[in-house]
């Protein structure tokens, strides 16, 4: 109709940064073929555990390869962070999926606070 924007073709997508286009599903398929296919999850004292492995570190330590964001746009509530990282004790890659904002737990806000800033 006139007056109304034209459909994006989707060429200003930013690699990383969030849009509609990206979910969770799919961002984790990235990242697994880029051989981050573990499930890594924040645990109490602002530490984090390899399933596959079962260690266990401090989140401050972690070497940080990739980071995603999902803002839900259609949720707002529906706010995740993922973090593509490796252990130092078996190399294995993984996906740290954190809620962050007002659906975070206490245990992924404490991982949050102390993961290192990515640039």
């Amino acid at each position: 109709m006139p007056g109304e924007p034209e459909t994006a073709d989707h060429d200003d997508v930013v690699p990383g940064a969030p849009s509609d286009n990206d979910n969770l599903t799919g961002i984790l398929a990235d990242l697994a073929a880029k051989g981050y296919d573990d499930e890594i999850y924040a645990v109490a004292g602002g530490q984090v555990r390899w399933r596959a492995c079962g260690h266990v570190m401090a989140a401050a330590d972690l070497e940080i390869g990739e980071l995603r964001r999902l803002e839900g746009a259609s949720d707002p509530a529906d706010t995740l962070a993922v973090y593509a990282v490796r252990c130092p004790a078996c190399a294995q890659g993984g996906a740290l999926v954190l809620h962050y904002g007002p659906m975070a737990s206490e245990e992924e806000a404490d991982v949050l606070v102390a993961l290192p800033e990515t640039t």
